[in-house]
């Protein structure tokens, strides 16, 4: 129906291509086809139209934009926000102007030099800053560049692109990110590598925004590229790779000083404000790490180089190993598949010491993990094979022997009990396992001590060692009935019978208010800087609240990753092949956590425990508590279905390494329709 509109379009800019009007509809057609939401002031407007104004006996508005008034929305509820009626129709636009020679990047040259050479408005700021530098989430992460500065290099020339974004840089003075744009078209792109402009646009982003730890991440980011390309000789690369890890190190010096949003700020340390903690420092330096040690490691004149960074990648290494065990990006995403393959790389490297064989706490943590589909070991393309109980009996047995050896050390005890409860995971009646009250005393001896540094690991071991058993009797029947059967099941053996008559009486040895623990574990996740690095994330849960009793209560996560797993896969059988059915598997896997559909498979409600919660209101914030033990303990909420009948709410608790979460995930026996 807009063919002949567009038509008479082309007729008209053909005869007045630098009539006023055509102007303001190239603006309107570019804004709206690359960022679908912007808009002109209608102030705007009549400024770029010129004399004479509808007040002054000149015509209305909408005859000056004849032929293009069609396209444009004047009727929208906000009659002073005027745009293109449609994202598709601009496109159409911006295609058929570039055909009459009327570009893309003299377009938006002439843009910002109309309106944002005096003052201009913030929302105009805004939308250029979008058309000229915001990048989409593509196949493969996120892109280089804006969709816009794309479609430039590919439509019309490196020049042009250049000319665009120098235009930005010199007419935002005080904005940093378009030299940081400039700077990496230079070092990323293929046909036009120049380090040396790369680096020089770096360094004035660098001088705009001297505080900012993502702009000082581009000058890494050039040394790091310019170090995988460098050929011989060696002085060349060892020269690199020093710029680099000092560019690295003053990301992650200028990240440490960065708070998040809300925070209150201590100006004498605290110099910016971030989301979320920028980790490019300690990954570029892992990075640059791994390619040093592969390009110096057998030049004898710079091996003590290479040997004085060991005990900093495995700094960086434990830091990693946390924050990937602990957290993700969001809900929705993990991080990039190379991530912990660089990390994993780079260690192994350094140390000889293989990730997988790690103890430590999250280390441990990840153990069930090994296998799953989801797990990041596989995602990091890695071989990996599910951790049998004998793996676990054997490294349980080895922490027993180091904590033996070491009983007033914490960490070490940590690390012991942990190991228990991993094991009663895979096996719950294994001979192996530590007797609970045997644990509790272990780990009581260091309650009334130092309660101050004690860790969030701590804390999560205290909670769920001391857990009271509240269980319906015939739900515990039917437990008991489940741990016969699975008795049976594993080996059916008379060992198997000795080792459930050996299980410990699950009598708590110690009465302990769980609540002050609670409180001592979202204290300790702020001191222990967990709260600065993981910000901004999602916290992953990592046990949850099942049937069972004794050490059999707390379910790692790992087991409703393999039920869900196990769901997907059915669904999917012959439906795709290739990547493309991966793909496709980890987007439904991670859609049922999200859109809760995970609470509603029979085998998981079959295994976990509800829990009764209540609300109250504390300074205006409305906060849940889990009844436990004739006692309230506080938690976090996360909704993850919303209620649409009255009816009791279904909840059911986890934890992760802040603490106690409550799952409002809808009503009982519910189902997906």
């Amino acid at each position: 129906m807009y063919l002949h509109h567009f038509e008479n379009v082309k007729q008209y800019v053909q005869q007045n291509q630098h009539a006023t009007n055509t102007q303001l509809f190239s603006f309107l057609a570019l804004m709206n086809a690359y960022i679908s939401h912007s808009y002109l002031y209608m102030s705007e407007c009549k400024k770029i139209l010129g004399p004479p104004d509808p007040i002054h006996g000149g015509p209305p508005f909408e005859k000056r934009m004849e032929p293009f008034t069609v396209f444009i929305n004047t009727d929208g509820s906000n009659r002073e926000h005027i745009a293109m009626i449609h994202p598709v129709l601009a496109q159409t636009a911006v295609e058929l102007l570039a055909d009459l020679r009327i570009t893309r990047s003299a377009t938006v040259k002439k843009l910002i030099s109309s309106l944002c050479v005096d003052q201009p408005q913030p929302h105009i700021i805004q939308f250029i800053k979008d058309l000229l530098t915001k990048r989409e989430m593509g196949e493969n992460g996120k892109e280089k560049f804006s969709r816009l500065i794309e479609d430039i290099m590919t439509l019309e020339n490196l020049y042009n692109t250049v000319s665009v974004l120098e235009t930005a840089s010199d007419t935002f003075s005080s904005k940093s990110i378009f030299p940081q744009t400039l700077s990496r078209l230079y070092y990323t792109r293929e046909d036009i590598i120049d380090y040396s402009k790369a680096e020089e646009w770096a360094r004035t982003a660098i001088t705009k925004a001297p505080k900012n730890s993502y702009v000082a991440d581009t000058l890494g980011q050039i040394y790091k590229n310019r170090l995988m390309r460098e050929p011989r000789p060696l002085e060349n690369i060892f020269n690199r790779a020093r710029d680099a890890f000092k560019a690295f190190k003053d990301v992650e010096e200028k990240a440490e000083k960065e708070q998040g949003p809300g925070k209150p700020q201590d100006t004498a340390s605290v110099v910016g404000i971030s989301n979320s903690f920028n980790n490019r420092g300690l990954f570029g330096f892992i990075q640059v790490a791994k390619l040093a040690f592969e390009k110096l490691n057998h030049s004898q004149k710079h091996r003590s180089f290479i040997q004085n960074l060991q005990t900093e990648v495995e700094a960086k290494f434990t830091f990693f190993e946390r924050y990937l065990t602990y957290s993700k990006p969001d809900k929705t995403k993990l991080e990039p598949d190379y991530f912990w393959k660089d990390v994993v790389l780079c260690y192994k490297q350094y140390t000889e010491n293989s990730a997988a064989e790690s103890t430590s706490f999250p280390g441990l943590l990840d153990r069930l993990n090994r296998g799953r589909f989801t797990s990041k070991g596989r995602r990091a393309k890695f071989v990996e094979y599910e951790v049998t109980v004998s793996d676990l009996e054997e490294i349980k047995n080895d922490l027993k022997s180091t904590y033996e050896a070491n009983v007033d050390d914490v960490k070490v005890a940590e690390r012991y009990i942990l190991s228990n409860v991993i094991l009663s995971n895979k096996m719950h009646n294994s001979p192996q396992l530590t007797p609970v009250k045997e644990l509790q005393t272990i780990l009581h001896r260091f309650l009334g001590t130092e309660v101050g540094p004690r860790s969030p690991e701590f804390y999560l071991l205290v909670l769920l060692l001391f857990w009271p058993e509240e269980q319906p009797q015939l739900v515990q029947e039917e437990d008991d009935e489940e741990m016969e059967e699975q008795a049976s099941e594993d080996d059916g053996t008379e060992e198997d019978t000795r080792a459930e008559t050996a299980q410990p009486s699950l009598e708590v040895m110690f009465d302990l208010d769980l609540q002050p623990y609670t409180t001592f574990m979202e204290s300790a996740f702020g001191t222990a800087g967990y709260a600065k690095y993981l910000r901004g994330r999602y916290l992953l849960p990592l046990f949850f609240l099942g049937k069972g009793t004794g050490l059999r209560k707390w379910i790692h996560k790992s087991r409703l990753d393999a039920i869900v797993e196990k769901e997907v896969d059915a669904e999917l059988a012959n439906r795709q092949r290739g990547r493309r059915k991966w793909r496709e598997k980890r987007r439904q896997i991670t859609a049922m956590w999200v859109n809760g559909k995970v609470w509603h498979v029979p085998e998981i409600q079959d295994i976990l425990l509800p829990v009764e919660v209540s609300y109250s209101k504390e300074h205006e914030k409305q906060k849940v508590s889990v009844h436990v033990g004739g006692k309230k303990i506080m938690a976090t909420e996360e909704i993850v279905s919303e209620a649409s009948v009255l009816g009791p709410m279904l909840f059911y608790l986890g934890f992760t390494i802040q603490g106690p979460v409550v799952f409002k995930v809808g009503f009982p026996h519910s189902s997906d329709e």
